[in-house]
């Protein structure tokens, strides 16, 4: 009896595995293997055969130019926009968090960049930047100077990017944060103002702590959405305003394999991605997991 118990158990158990199983092996690590395989090979995903070429693609990805451009574009872009992103984030949390009349309508507009698609807020992000025709040159025309084309200039087009992810990423973390300030303890804070600790003093020494969990969270997947930054870039500067002035990693990646059709090189490209994002997060993992407090 208590062996057939198990076998049905086990039957059970492969029938609600084994369809998610598949979905992940067919969808997430065959093309990974696949992708592995292909950078090491020639192929521009029109010819039925795949030449082989060993580690020619990794050698020359080490002496291509728009590769270290690309790579420090994206870790120009992901450490700004992360780093920032986390403090503005955790700023409005706190202020959101406070009871004011309106409060769900300030919240509200807070969060709207969140649920706002990307291609349409980069398109409409292209239309407020515009230096004649967007809403900032009237401001511009105000103080009698002439707006600059932040699409068009090599110096400011990444910062235009950047300050587009800034606004993305702080209202999604915001709203991890005000979900994690209303969910810490009271009577810490309590405790706290008896003993005549300030409101600052309270943020430093118990709301951050408190809130290692989400801020390492936060860090973590803010990171992996910032070194993927794909439409932003497609939409607002396309890689320019000369290629690759502000390509970034994942654009660049699909310029080589779909517009210059070197799938071998791209497929080179995109394994690098993943190791070096693996890396990132292992280092981020050792800095800050034993510095984040779970206890209650």
């Amino acid at each position: 009896m208590t062996s057939c118990r198990k076998h049905r158990e086990w039957l059970t158990f492969l029938g609600f595995v084994t369809p998610n199983a598949v979905l992940f092996l067919t969808f997430t690590y065959w093309p990974i293997v696949y992708s592995a395989w292909l950078s090491f090979t020639d192929w521009d995903l029109l010819r039925p055969t795949h030449e082989t070429v060993g580690l020619d693609n990794y050698l020359k990805l080490l002496g291509d130019a728009r590769f270290w451009r690309v790579l420090g574009n994206t870790a120009i872009y992901a450490t700004t926009v992360v780093i920032v992103a986390q403090v503005f984030s955790f700023t409005l949390g706190l202020l959101l968090n406070m009871k004011l009349r309106g409060q769900q309508i300030f919240r509200t507009v807070a969060f709207l960049p969140h649920v706002t698609m990307t291609a349409a807020a980069a398109l409409v992000w292209v239309l407020l930047l515009h230096p004649q025709y967007g809403p900032l040159s009237a401001v511009y025309s105000a103080f009698g100077v002439r707006g600059p084309n932040w699409l068009d200039s090599a110096s400011m087009s990444l910062g235009a990017l950047i300050l587009v992810g800034l606004w993305k990423e702080t209202a999604f973390a915001s709203l991890f944060y005000l979900a994690g300030l209303q969910g810490l303890p009271q009577e810490c804070y309590e405790a706290a103002t008896i003993d005549g600790a300030s409101k600052s003093a309270q943020v430093r020494h118990l709301t951050i702590p408190l809130m290692g969990p989400t801020i390492f969270f936060l860090l973590v997947t803010g990171t992996i959405a910032a070194t993927k930054a794909f439409d932003t870039v497609a939409i607002m500067t396309e890689g320019g305003p000369v290629y690759p002035d502000t390509s970034m990693y994942v654009y660049h990646l699909y310029t080589l394999a779909f517009r210059e059709y070197q799938a071998g090189y791209a497929s080179a490209f995109a394994f690098v991605f993943f190791l070096v994002t693996i890396g990132v997060l292992i280092l981020q993992w050792r800095a800050l997991a034993r510095r984040v407090h779970y206890g209650e």
